[in-house]
């Protein structure tokens, strides 16, 4: 049982990775291969969404809603990490013009792509959660560059892992129809792992808290589980 909840769950994942080289051969060949560079060798995020939204009666309409939400926020993670090229001051100041246009046209491409991915859950509150962490991530950008630049650096910054985590699991759950009990575990999970693992998502997932897990609807915690051994 345990073998195959990780062979579906590989399988989605191969179906994100698919998604976002699709994505990416809309663009020229040079921005394609930036974008290339920043896409992660494992897609961690996508993970946390795929492990979240499985419904109890999944189906093939299911399943393609998830792929496009765990797609859409891999997108997003890519388009803000191109775009945090441009909030250093320093770097921009001795990229060309050329450079820096493509740069700022490769972010925007990246978010909208993703934006229109999360449409494609048609479900309005996970598009509305998607809309608040881009608001919320952007933002949190913003003040960093300000704060790095001002003599009192005092202003603690967003965890942007936890916080690509958290909405992750949050939008996913809504995705599985579960209750809100369930809810609050997937998502305390989802966040504590986001909380304890490194910004460069290296690092096997492993449990941060087996007891949460346990917590789980039986479908969820499956994934979960089948997650930490794929990746």
């Amino acid at each position: 049982m345990a073998e195959q909840v990780g062979e579906a769950l590989q399988a989605e994942l191969n179906l994100v990775a698919a998604k976002l080289e699709e994505t990416v051969a809309g663009l020229p060949d040079g921005l394609a291969q930036f974008v290339r560079s920043e896409v992660a060798d494992r897609q961690v995020l996508a993970g946390v969404v795929l492990a979240s939204a499985v419904p109890e009666n999944d189906s093939a309409e299911d399943e393609s809603r998830r792929v496009s939400l765990a797609s859409a926020l891999e997108l997003l993670q890519i388009a803000l990490n191109i775009h945090r090229l441009l909030l250093k001051p320093k770097q921009t100041g001795s990229i060309d013009s050329f450079l820096l246009g493509g740069t700022i046209l490769a972010g925007d491409y990246c978010f909208s792509r993703a934006a229109v991915l999360a449409a494609r859950t048609n479900h309005p509150r996970v598009v509305a959660i998607f809309a608040e962490l881009l608001q919320e991530l952007s933002q949190s950008n913003l003040r960093r560059v300000i704060v790095s630049e001002s003599p009192c650096r005092d202003s603690a910054g967003v965890n942007e892992r936890e916080s690509l985590f958290h909405s992750g699991a949050s939008a996913g759950v809504l995705l599985a129809g579960l209750d809100e009990e369930d809810r609050k575990a997937v998502i305390s999970y989802a966040v504590c792992l986001g909380r304890r693992r490194p910004q460069d998502g290296t690092g096997a997932p492993g449990g941060p808290a087996g007891e949460t897990l346990d917590k789980m609807p039986q479908r969820q915690r499956e994934r979960w589980r089948a997650l930490a051994s794929i990746l």
